[in-house]
């Protein structure tokens, strides 16, 4: 049994006997990584499973997970590399553990961190509402608001026909994204600030809107941004996140700026995943389609309404040709290592298959 795995602090490859359980794989991965708690997502990167705990005890290649990549997300943030000896004795820094003092509001910002659970984006959202709205029921309600308005949810702007867009939303294993939270807004009528840890930028979905929340994306994951009085020196809270501050007035620019220290400091713990590494292609019967990173495949999904993808294996198990599409360029190269190295080095994003003939 052998697999890709990646996760904050990286990728690596697993190679176990056919043997292995879904708890040898744990356990390994464990042992490699240094991360205690955490959940595995697998299959296409635009549908992603969960890994069930309930099936530790089969083998992990009935289930599927032979040349699968295994994505790991951290319940907690990794340990810090072990550098001395009064570091050691140290309990590691968890995302929930790091914060930004506001002393000239009594208080402190932090992060709430949600379950990882295919649903932390509506479970981040649906929490900083006054009336604090369950994912489940805020799926049901995008998918009437989007019967209700047809005119403005088309297939066009869905990236799919709209009954099935609606039907796929109410599943609770389907990861939300940027079409969501611009819908999320329209509903609400607010304001949604999402920051990117890794890249350190503000997305603002729905413009003159009275009030506003924060939401935080790492890359496969959304939290929660809260304002919690403190005493001083405002360094920790312990007040229940029930009365926690997450919705203020879109004139409140203090509030971003505190956010994007917030995000400085998640951003050095590493608190995110890169997910723009991955080579991709789609299976749709007839399309040839390569891109590089998620942000293509979702533009190809948008463009076409072709929604399985899958990743390209690393170069010990991809030995095609490809060569760059970008006009003037005439890089070609063997194997999904050379494609990302040619990516990260030109900002090249369009590959073409060289048929082995």
């Amino acid at each position: 049994m052998r697999a890709r795995y990646k996760g904050p602090a990286g990728t690596g490859i697993i190679e176990m006997p056919d043997s292995a359980t879904v708890q040898d794989v744990l356990d390994e991965l464990r042992a490699r990584t240094g991360i205690v708690s955490f959940t595995i997502k697998y299959g296409p990167p635009m549908a992603m499973k969960t890994l069930d705990l309930g099936q530790v005890g089969e083998t992990a290649r009935s289930i599927g997970l032979h040349g699968e990549t295994l994505t790991i997300v951290p319940e907690e943030a990794p340990p810090a590399p072990d550098t001395t000896t009064q570091a050691a004795s140290q309990p590691s820094e968890g995302p929930e553990d790091i914060n930004v003092p506001w002393p000239g509001r009594e208080g402190t910002l932090l992060l709430r961190v949600m379950p990882s659970d295919n649903s932390c984006l509506f479970t981040a959202f649906g929490g900083a509402l006054p009336k604090q709205i369950p994912a489940q029921q805020l799926r049901r309600m995008m998918a009437d608001y989007i019967t209700q308005h047809p005119d403005v949810y088309s297939e066009a702007v869905l990236g799919s026909p709209p009954s099935q867009y609606c039907r796929s939303i109410q599943d609770p294993d389907r990861w939300g994204g940027g079409i969501e939270l611009s819908i999320l807004s329209a509903i609400f009528d607010i304001q949604i600030c999402t920051f990117d840890v890794q890249v350190q930028n503000l997305i603002n979905f729905g413009e003159e809107k009275r009030d506003r929340c924060v939401l935080v994306y790492s890359g496969i994951h959304y939290d929660r941004v809260a304002f919690s009085y403190s005493d001083s020196p405002h360094h920790t809270t312990t007040l229940p996140p029930e009365m926690d501050r997450t919705v203020w007035p879109t004139d409140d620019n203090e509030v971003l700026q505190k956010t994007e220290e917030l995000v400085r400091k998640l951003n050095a713990a590493h608190y995110y995943t890169d997910t723009e590494g991955l080579v991709l292609r789609c299976d749709a019967p007839g399309c040839d389609w390569i891109g590089s990173g998620q942000l293509e495949g979702r533009k190809h999904a948008e463009q076409t309404g072709h929604v399985d993808l899958s990743e390209i294996r690393d170069v010990e198990g991809d030995s095609v040709l490809r060569s760059c599409d970008k006009l003037g360029c005439d890089f070609i190269g063997q194997g999904d290592r050379a494609i990302r190295q040619h990516s990260t080095d030109t900002g090249h994003e369009r590959f073409s298959v060289i048929p082995d003939w």
